[in-house]
């Protein structure tokens, strides 16, 4: 999700050629994945758009890359036949706050906390404030939990953060209830 960092690995003549070309282009859309391996990766569906920050060819036995992902975009169109994808970017939820007492804000520092989970630790928004950013507060959860890949699509292609929002409050109150 948008403000976060990550890496990817990979091999092969087809990786090697999506790099290249996603350094000519000035990064690499991204499509979400559910644990069955579906992809998001239809016409409308959110997607997300990472530049590239490094790439290291030749330390390990994979070429490495580090991602930032800057933005999210919507699928325009893709290339069944040469597993092409192409995107626009679609513009972001406009920001607003969360109080460091909010139930969103204040389970995600303890789990946080608790499992040193290490791509929040890299996100790029400081988990020390009063104040938190209401859609990486929002993106994270939907990186976390394991809502189904069409709910995710639903709630990302809402106009505002409002309905993720209440959907998230909903299930961590949820999850509290049954401990």
């Amino acid at each position: 999700m948008p403000m976060s960092n990550g890496d990817i690995k990979g091999k092969g003549y087809h990786f090697t050629h999506t790099v290249t070309d996603g350094l000519r282009a000035g990064g690499l859309w991204l499509v979400m994945q559910d644990d069955s391996g579906q992809t998001a990766g239809n016409s409308g569906d959110i997607i997300m758009f990472a530049a590239i920050e490094d790439v290291d060819w030749l330390s390990g036995s994979q070429i490495q890359l580090k991602l930032a992902i800057r933005h999210w975009g919507k699928v325009t169109s893709t290339g069944i036949q040469h597993q092409q994808l192409e995107g626009q970017v679609y513009p972001l939820w406009q920001d607003s706050y969360l109080p460091s007492d909010d139930v969103l804000v204040m389970r995600l520092i303890q789990c946080t906390n608790e499992f040193h989970n290490s791509e929040l630790n890299n996100a790029t928004a400081p988990l020390s404030t009063t104040h938190f950013n209401t859609n990486w507060i929002c993106w994270r959860w939907l990186e976390i939990l394991p809502i189904p890949l069409d709910k995710k699509q639903r709630l990302l292609k809402y106009p505002t953060s409002k309905l993720c929002l209440r959907y998230l409050k909903k299930i961590i109150r949820q999850s509290d209830r049954i401990k």
